[in-house]
């Protein structure tokens, strides 16, 4: 199959359909370009377009002649159009070329596409459109075309309000997560301190694909130790525990808990995803904001204070934002799935990294757009009307196999 853009061609069938992410409740339309001269050379008797969502979760059980595959697929919808058979309908004049349009609906209440997969299970939820040109007779395959499409879950009204004021500023409130641990560079010894904090704002849910502020502030505190003029050994290093220097030392990542269902079966599906252009990221450095306190001596208190002893406090500030890109939080009938933002801080030392989760909720930043001019209520206000126009659904963060068609069910496949 030939492609071009949003072109893709079969034979005499060639398919229009922009490749861009759809929400549901949406029309999506296209046209097939049918070239009927050469479809009579080709043996085409009917052109049909197809419309298919689903839902599949695979679980193996056992190994070697005691394995065994359970599976569960759920039809979301499954439409179908007739767009031409042989006789009825012909080019214009002067041409042999014909032009078939179609249109569909995507219900309102489509979950986002998604995927993940891990060793004896793989939960997928697709949505894909399929020109079929039929072409009866022994040894004559069918002309197809296939196309995987990417839906995210309309945005509520709310939402959407949301995800405008993050675009524009966040102004509201906050909510802190703060996590702290002693840590020690060897097996012996007195502990130092280690504290890490996490401000964002205080939400219920997070859009996708936009841009959320934090800062991250990590605190550290040495063992006891005589006074002195720097917080460095003798050989000029840091004493430990130092914060990071800079912030492609901190590790920012999105961790995915997915759970899969299959009659008496479950099973989980652990996914970590680094997140770029904020913390963590090496190459985008300039989107961080840091500062660094001046180090701190604290004197110890009580007994030890009569030896001179006392701890170097340090501490360092990361302003930043990050943009998620993946699939907004969904719960159905047999696979559901819950985000963590983690934040790591190195140490030194083994178990000494500092670690931060902070569960997150995600939802889709589009609205629904309005059906086109010519479709049935096309004229109604919707609640999109009342919020400025955003930019275009993001594309989704899937699997290079989700846009291949690996992991979609098409017809027939059902039992496979």
């Amino acid at each position: 199959m030939a492609s071009q853009g949003s072109s893709f061609t079969d034979g005499p069938v060639t398919l229009h359909f922009p490749d861009i992410t759809r929400v549901a409740g949406e029309t999506i339309s296209g046209y097939v370009d049918l070239n009927v001269a050469q479809a009579q050379e080709d043996n085409v008797e009917q052109i049909t377009v197809k419309f298919k969502g689903t839902i599949r979760c695979k679980i193996t059980t056992g190994s070697g002649q005691s394995r065994r595959e359970h599976l569960e697929t759920l039809i979301l919808f499954n439409e179908k159009l007739t767009l031409w058979e042989r006789g009825t309908t012909f080019p214009p004049p002067g041409s042999h070329i014909l032009p078939c349009s179609f249109q569909f609906t995507l219900p309102d209440t489509a979950p986002p596409s998604f995927h993940c997969e891990a060793y004896h299970r793989k939960a997928t939820i697709s949505y894909a459109l399929e020109v079929v040109g039929r072409r009866p007779g022994l040894f004559r395959f069918n002309r197809n075309i296939r196309r995987p499409i990417s839906v995210i879950p309309a945005a509520s009204q709310a939402q959407l309000l949301v995800t405008e004021s993050l675009r524009q500023g966040w102004s509201g409130r906050y909510r802190n997560w703060t996590n702290e641990e002693k840590l020690r560079q060897g097996i012996w010894g007195d502990y130092s301190h280690a504290r890490v904090e996490l401000k964002i704002p205080d939400l219920a849910s997070y859009p996708i694909a936009t841009a959320i502020p934090f800062s991250l502030h990590v605190e550290t505190d040495t063992k006891p130790f005589p006074i002195s003029d720097a917080p460095v050994d003798k050989h000029g290093k840091p004493l430990f525990p130092a914060p990071p220097a800079i912030s492609s030392e901190v590790r920012l990542c999105l961790v995915r808990t997915t759970n899969l269902r299959v009659r008496r079966y479950s099973r989980q599906v652990n996914d970590t995803f680094d997140l770029k252009g904020s913390v963590g990221d090496a190459t985008r450095v300039a989107a961080v904001h840091q500062a660094t306190d001046e180090p701190e001596w604290i004197p110890a208190l009580g007994p030890k204070d009569k030896k001179g002893l006392g701890t170097w406090r340090r501490a360092v500030h990361f302003e930043s934002a990050v943009k998620i890109p993946y699939t907004p939080t969904t719960h159905a009938e047999i696979v559901d799935w819950q985000y963590y933002l983690r934040i790591i801080i190195p140490f030194p030392g083994i178990g000494n990294d500092l670690q931060l989760d902070v569960p997150l909720n995600l939802h889709s930043s589009s609205a629904c757009p309005p059906p086109p001019v010519g479709v049935a209520g096309s004229s109604n206000t919707t609640y999109a009307d009342v919020i400025p126009a955003g930019p275009p659904p993001p594309m989704l963060d899937l699997p290079p196999s989700y846009f291949t068609g690996e992991h979609h069910v098409w017809d027939g496949d059902e039992k496979n």
